[in-house]
């Protein structure tokens, strides 16, 4: 049995389908068992338990890939990304078995099509969706889980110590960034929670973003003298490291909020636009906020064409409460 999963991007959506690999493995113990990724997003695969192989795709060399996967001969392809690129190299797989949700024209790729779950379904459930069509048995609830990378661990340990978060009681994680900025919960909102939560001595804010970010997380922490510190961007494993070391993260619906998730970090997540319904896992220790009383909210738009006020109508206050009631462990 050979099968090819599809998620070539993004970090958050390579994560959730991790569970997918788990759900296969136990099924098929001696399948071989592939995964087809972008290379921003092949690290979340580094050495992933019960996966054989990480096809490392580059949009770039597409006919070679279309070949390869031809040669391959896998019984099945799933594609859980459903795109025309996708589609095109599921289709030319020749698999038996091609599965991926309903899309207008791409989807008669497929031999077995899904539709798209309606309602309030986790992420990862979501995906679930498609092994159901194809008879594999799924758990009824599951979270993405992602090991760490032990070679992080001593350059961690010497800037964790140098920063004193060492002798801290309650280390917090904020990602405030987010590559949309309608996804985005307003820098100076995060400068009000931390107020808050930053007030009790036995803590400390750990900021975590990418390498075009550091700016953004400097103008946060620099608020915060000797009680916040910008993570240094180095890579997906030192961040995973890192967050895996708090007690909590506070963070917008963003790729790292999922990689906290996979590492059992607890998270507080702002929504606005998305849905958590369908990209939180709604179960302790994961707790949520988003604003009330907005007929928009939910609208999954990339510009907001009124005042975000979704996002401006979240308190600080109603973050902090979620932000102690995790660290008290209620």
């Amino acid at each position: 049995m050979k099968i090819l999963i599809i998620q070539p991007r993004r970090i958050g959506d390579v994560i959730v389908t991790t569970p997918v690999i788990d759900v296969l493995r136990r099924h098929f113990p001696e399948a071989q068992i592939d995964f087809l990724v972008e290379p921003g997003m092949a690290p979340v695969l580094d050495r992933y338990p019960g996966l054989t192989e990480r096809l490392v795709f580059e949009k770039s060399k597409f006919w070679f890939w279309l070949r390869e996967i031809r040669r391959r001969r896998y019984d099945w392809v799933l594609d859980f990304m459903n795109n025309p690129r996708t589609a095109q190299l599921t289709w030319i797989s020749g698999a038996p078995v091609r599965a991926g949700f309903v899309v207008p024209f791409w989807s008669l790729a497929y031999t077995h099509r899904v539709p798209r779950p309606t309602g309030d379904l986790y992420a990862v459930q979501n995906k679930f969706q498609i092994l159901r069509r194809l008879g594999v048995p799924v758990p009824d609830f599951a979270l993405p889980r992602l090991e760490l990378d032990p070679s992080e661990k001593p350059s961690l340990d010497d800037w964790w110590r140098g920063c004193g978060l060492d002798q801290v009681k309650d280390p917090i994680a904020v990602m405030p960034k987010h590559r949309h900025e309608i996804r985005q919960w307003p820098a100076y909102r995060f400068v009000e929670v931390l107020r808050l939560v930053l007030a009790d001595p036995g803590r400390q804010a750990v900021l975590v973003g990418g390498p075009d970010e550091k700016g953004y997380l400097e103008g946060v922490a620099k608020e915060f003298p000797g009680k916040a510190w910008v993570l240094p961007a180095t890579s997906l494993h030192r961040a995973a490291a890192a967050l895996a070391r708090c007690r909590v993260a506070i963070t917008n619906d963003s790729g790292l909020m999922h990689l906290a998730v996979a590492v059992g970090t607890p998270t507080v997540t702002i929504y606005g636009p998305t849905s958590p319904g369908s990209w939180n896992p709604r179960r302790p220790p994961h707790r949520y906020v988003q604003a009330e009383g907005l007929a928009c909210l939910v609208c999954n738009r990339d510009r907001c064409p009124f005042g975000h006020e979704c996002m401006q109508w979240v308190s600080a206050e109603r973050v902090a409460r979620e932000v102690e009631a995790s660290l008290a462990g209620r």
